[in-house]
């Protein structure tokens, strides 16, 4: 009798075993979300997608692009879910919906890109959701960005370090190289940071310079032990800041990698290092400012930078209300804002300039009508500074779009909707993760027009439909002329509603240097093409291949330069 109960007990206990193993193994499948599009077999695995997003990834180092391709693209469908364990995320593909939602204030960013950001720079914009707090925060900034103020600050800086780049490729490709191709990435990075640091904190990084001078150096025989520049140290940390968001993007618990990261050594020398440069450029501006008076303070033509603008504004509102200026170097906002500032205008200018460069040397006929364009407008030598930003060039506007566009350096951006809401017509919960293709490089899946909210066809009929137009014909191509149009006189104009153009973003967070990142990138390539010709690479380097880390990066990124 014992023995048999005994027996009953075992079979029951390896029942309710077995019932909980199939039970919490339910638990840990994915959960799509109900009526919009998922792979059915990935719903029936613990892992989701994730076994057939790895092998893409790894095929192709190009993150979004893998969950692309096996979502929306896969599926037929402009939006789709990415099955992963738990709760899925959604992928949308369709530029006029996501422009529709970037200009919605019923999304903002999402938790999760939040987790990732706000340990590094917990007082920056971008690691804020939208509130009163940040709308005044981007008040105090606003006037940064405004055109009259890059023109006469960033503008003179941005063409000053292209010169210097300009110079030292010279010597590359006669001298150093004897026309061979090499890398132009790192050259494009110090150069884009001697731009963006000067602009924002008004000191010279010299990184162009040195690199210069170490290179005849070399050319020469000489020993070359000169002191490392500034720009060297802010180089470093920019790439330390870099290289973990995507280490912690890549692990499964990116938060918590994050809040680990913060707790080492290496992050407190960051800190340290950012604060005691910035703190020092500071401290110059300052002390410019003790004593002029109201009158004096209110005059922006004395701002040289971006940290100077807001520095004086913080100086003049203090004298007002007649209390000493707070210290700038203990204000934790105005450290993760320039220090994001000078992150994304520096690694993406660098970026989008380096796919520019492959795409002259794929596309040789559109590079021969720059150029020849170029001449036209400014003749023979090369153009002074106020010509390059007051010239209308229409062949010029669509050159730099197109190259916006096809670049895609910044891949995806997240969103999460702030109540239930329906996004072409599906419905999808508050809170869902969002993640939206801004990379227009080839023809999305598009959503029936039924389908579409009034705001989303106001959208498509705003930028006149152009995927059913000449300008959405093989959009993996390299054609600035499917920007421009000819008016009622048969005269050459530029259209910037020929497509989307999600590059920046959209609505109230949208990228706030937009204006500063077209201003350098019209600049370097006016520059540039008339400074040299970019000839063809051998094979083996002509690949358009990417790295996808936080800005998207050619793989094979040299250049064969002709001095003109």
């Amino acid at each position: 009798m014992f023995e048999a109960s005994n027996g009953a007990c075992i079979a029951l206990f390896a029942s309710l075993l077995a019932l909980i193993v199939i039970f919490g193994r339910k638990k840990l499948y994915p959960k799509p979300y109900p009526q919009i599009p998922y792979n059915p077999h990935s719903a029936k695995r613990i892992m989701g997608d994730l076994p057939d997003l790895i092998p893409a990834i790894k095929a192709t180092r190009a993150n979004s692009e893998s969950i692309y391709r096996i979502t929306t693209q896969k599926l037929g469908s402009p939006i789709a879910q990415l099955l992963l364990p738990g709760n899925p995320m959604i992928i949308l593909s369709d530029p006029y919906e996501i422009e529709r939602i970037l200009r919605s204030n019923q999304f903002d960013k999402s938790a999760w890109s939040l987790s990732v950001v706000g340990p590094l720079f917990s007082k920056a914009t971008l690691s804020q959701l939208t509130t009163p707090e940040l709308k005044a925060q981007k008040r105090l900034w606003g006037d940064v960005m405004g055109l009259d103020f890059l023109k006469r600050t960033a503008a003179p800086k941005s063409y000053s370090s292209t010169v210097e780049l300009v110079e030292l490729w010279r010597l590359k490709a006669t001298t150093a190289h004897k026309g061979q191709p090499f890398n132009v990435l790192e050259d494009l990075k110090n150069a884009a940071l001697d731009a963006v640091w000067v602009s924002i904190v008004g000191e010279e990084p010299g990184t162009l310079r040195y690199e210069k001078r170490k290179l005849e150096h070399e050319l020469k025989g000489q020993p070359f032990d000169d002191p490392a520049p500034p720009g060297s140290f802010m180089k470093e940390q920019v790439e330390y800041i870099v290289d973990t968001i995507m280490d912690a993007s890549a692990t499964p618990f990116p938060a918590w990698a994050v809040k680990l990261e913060v707790l080492k050594p290496r992050f407190r020398r960051f800190r340290k290092v950012v604060t005691r440069e910035m703190s020092r450029a500071m401290k110059k501006a300052l002390t410019r400012y003790e004593g002029l008076d109201l009158d004096s303070l209110g005059k922006d033509s004395i701002d040289t930078c971006a940290m100077d603008l807001v520095l004086r504004k913080q100086a003049l509102q203090a004298k007002k209300a007649g209390v000493e200026p707070s210290d700038p170097a203990k204000d934790v906002a105005m450290l993760d804002e320039l220090f994001v500032l000078l992150i994304g205008g520096h690694d993406s200018t660098a970026n989008t300039l380096a796919w520019f460069i492959k795409f002259m040397e794929a596309f040789p006929q559109a590079q021969t009508e720059l150029r020849a364009a170029l001449s036209s407008a400014f003749g023979p030598g090369i153009p002074t500074l106020s010509q390059i930003l007051e010239a209308d060039i229409p062949y010029l506007d669509a050159a730099c779009e197109e190259a916006l566009r096809l670049s895609g350096t910044s891949n995806g951006v997240l969103r999460s909707p702030l109540q239930d809401t329906t996004i072409l017509g599906y419905p999808v919960p508050k809170g869902s993760i969002i993640y939206m293709n801004i990379h227009v490089n080839h023809s999305s899946v598009l959503a029936d027009e039924s389908q579409r909210t009034e705001t989303g066809k106001a959208a498509c009929q705003k930028k006149d439909d152009g995927f059913k137009t000449p300008a959405g014909r093989d959009l993996g191509t390299y054609e600035p002329r499917r920007w421009l149009v000819r008016d009622e006189t048969g005269k050459e104009k530029f259209n910037p509603n020929a497509l989307p153009q999600l590059a920046f973003g959209a609505g109230v967070r949208m990228c706030f240097g937009r204006r500063l990142a077209v201003m350098q990138f019209r600049i370097a390539v006016t520059l540039l093409i008339l400074s040299f010709e970019f000839q063809e690479v051998p094979e083996g380097m002509q690949s358009m291949a990417c790295i996808e880390r936080l800005f998207r990066t050619p793989q094979q990124p040299y250049a064969k330069l002709r001095v003109l």
